[in-house]
């Protein structure tokens, strides 16, 4: 199944919004998270005791720190517990965050003598990367990793290997045949259930009766039965516009994330039809201070994503900042 490709864009921030895992990933069509940018400080201090914050927020304002002190150049957070442990030669299947809750997830692999006589070590060199940078928000979970095993149906495991078999078989001669004829395929995969092949083309090829005959000779060649094929256009200059603010919500979510007194449970981001980076904060709509945190952390936000450093990444980007309540309703 590992072989099968599934189109990158529909997972990407499903993915990111649900779990980061602690390893670092070279993805398809050259896309790769690189975290080299820094930050100007942000000048904070004249929000304090100006008219954009309330005297009741003062106490709040007081103890969040510069966003600017969040840009040096650093991995992920779950990336660097995951490869301090492996350099220090413990044997772990990985980490990983789950949100809303943020609690990291370190599994021990090995025998239960072994993870009990690590476990405590391997907590505490994930607690001093988090002390290092301040991050008070996450809960810790380490754990003994079990391998699942999962039942599969004789008669399912025959299908599936069909269905892996017959991929073998497509992939390799469909990208062939559709790159000698000078067709632009961004992605090429199938799916199982139903059983249907999918592909990704720019928005401006228009010979798609052609690809359709060229698949069903492919298919008729190697004797196998006639498939569904769903074809997607992709706006390139949306899909290029979608990593670049892929990567940015990467830049600005590591200590909103990190640090309670950003009160952030979950961020996101969106570019239809125009960009938006959400924030989801921890302050239910009916909370006295919500609506004026939510917009010091909009403003917070934004002086970043204007500073020098952002300039390339956001480029001439029209965008907005949406900041959502417990409660998921829109308070700035």
């Amino acid at each position: 199944m590992d072989k099968i490709n599934i189109p990158e864009e529909r997972l990407d921030q499903a993915i990111e919004l649900g779990l980061r895992r602690g390893r670092k990933t070279q993805r398809g069509y050259g896309k790769k998270v690189v975290y080299t940018f820094s930050a100007a400080v942000l000048v904070f201090c004249f929000l304090i005791g100006s008219a954009f914050v309330s005297p009741a927020m003062a106490k709040i304002v007081s103890k969040i720190p510069y966003l600017g002190q969040i840009f040096e150049n650093k991995d992920d957070v779950v990336v660097v517990i995951s490869e301090e442990l492996r350099a220090k030669g413990y044997k772990t299947a990985g980490a990983g965050v789950s949100f809303p809750e943020k609690e990291i997830m370190i599994g021990i692999e090995g025998s239960e003598k072994y993870y009990n006589s690590v476990k405590a070590d391997v907590e505490k060199i994930a607690r001093d990367v988090l002390q290092s940078r301040n991050y008070d928000a996450y809960t810790l979970k380490v754990s003994q990793y079990k391998e699942r095993k999962i039942d599969v149906d004789p008669k399912e495991e025959k299908k599936i290997k069909q269905f892996s078999q017959e991929y073998d078989i497509l992939h390799p001669a469909v990208t062939e045949e559709l790159k000698r004829r000078d067709f632009n395929v961004l992605s090429l995969g199938m799916e199982y259930n139903p059983k249907k092949l999918l592909i990704e083309i720019p928005n401006t090829e228009t010979r798609t009766d052609e690809m359709k005959q060229v698949i069903n000779d492919i298919l008729q060649a190697n004797k196998i039965d006639p498939l569904p094929l769903k074809i997607k256009k992709i706006d390139m200059e949306k899909r290029e516009q979608d990593r670049r603010w892929m990567e940015i919500l990467h830049i600005v979510e590591d200590d909103l994330l990190g640090k309670e007194e950003y009160k952030v449970r979950m961020v996101g981001y969106s570019v239809y039809p125009e960009p938006e980076i959400q924030a989801f904060i921890s302050l239910p709509s009916s909370h006295e201070n919500a609506k004026d945190f939510a917009q010091l952390l909009e403003k917070i936000i934004d002086d970043f994503l204007k500073s020098d450093k952002m300039k390339t990444k956001v480029g001439s980007d029209p965008y907005r900042i949406t900041i959502y309540s417990k409660d998921n309703k829109i308070i700035n």
